[in-house]
């Protein structure tokens, strides 16, 4: 664990809400944050477990999930650097427990960030409450379109998934095919049935934790086409 590093603080001074926030500002808030590393597959919360912090990714990859039965969960985000995760989901609430759980996606650093002087932060600085805002808000949409995208059929869930990751991280994906099943919310072997579809038309390859673009237009007409069956 690192504590207050000159590096974090210039990692929150240019991360969204905190750098609406002055230079001593980011220094006080800081100095009471500390830095953990976690292992692949490490949880760094339980949903239903006491919360008193939020966290910010500073290096890797973090999966949100919920629980959907004793033996299923659903993905509901993958975060990277820069991006908060159990804060929004809890704003304006009070004594509240983490509603999801958050799992490690391969080595993880992140910023264990104390819920009461980020409040106090967002109290007296305008321009830190109004970047919390706008940013819970676009998580919000993120999060509706992808319970849109819940409604439709395997082959469609899997092709959109496949790009919204690819806008993020390119051609070549880093995700196993048991992650992309949970993000997509169906059973492990649904989602192999639909890869070996588009294996087969040449739209992606598939490797050890990765799953490779081929042609992100023919992947869009694929999803496309499979809203209509």
């Amino acid at each position: 664990m690192i504590t207050n590093t000159p590096s974090l603080v210039g990692f929150l001074a240019k991360t969204r809400p905190f750098s609406g926030a002055s230079r001593a500002d980011v220094e006080a808030l800081a100095a009471v944050c500390s830095e953990h590393l976690f292992s692949s597959g490490e949880c760094v919360f339980q949903e239903g477990e006491r919360a008193t912090s939020g966290w910010l990714v500073r290096d890797g990859r973090v999966r949100i999930l919920d629980v959907v039965s004793r033996s299923r969960q659903s993905q509901i985000e993958l975060l990277g650097p820069g991006e908060l995760f159990g804060f929004f989901c809890r704003l304006g609430e009070e004594n509240s427990t983490y509603p999801c759980t958050a799992v490690a996606e391969g080595p993880l650093a992140a910023v264990r960030i104390p819920d009461q002087p980020f409040a106090a932060l967002r109290r007296h600085n305008p321009a830190a409450a109004q970047c919390t805002l706008e940013c819970a808000a676009s998580r919000i949409l993120a999060m509706r379109r992808e319970i849109n995208y819940g409604r439709e059929n395997a082959g469609a869930r899997v092709a959109r998934t496949l790009l919204v990751l690819h806008a993020r991280f390119g051609d070549d994906i880093p995700i196993t095919r048991h992650a992309l099943s949970v993000w997509v919310g169906s059973a492990q072997e649904t989602v192999f049935r639909v890869l070996a579809r588009l294996r087969s038309k040449r739209l992606v390859s598939t490797g050890r934790g990765r799953v490779r673009i081929l042609d992100s237009k023919g992947l869009e007409k694929f999803g496309a086409k499979q809203l209509h069956l």
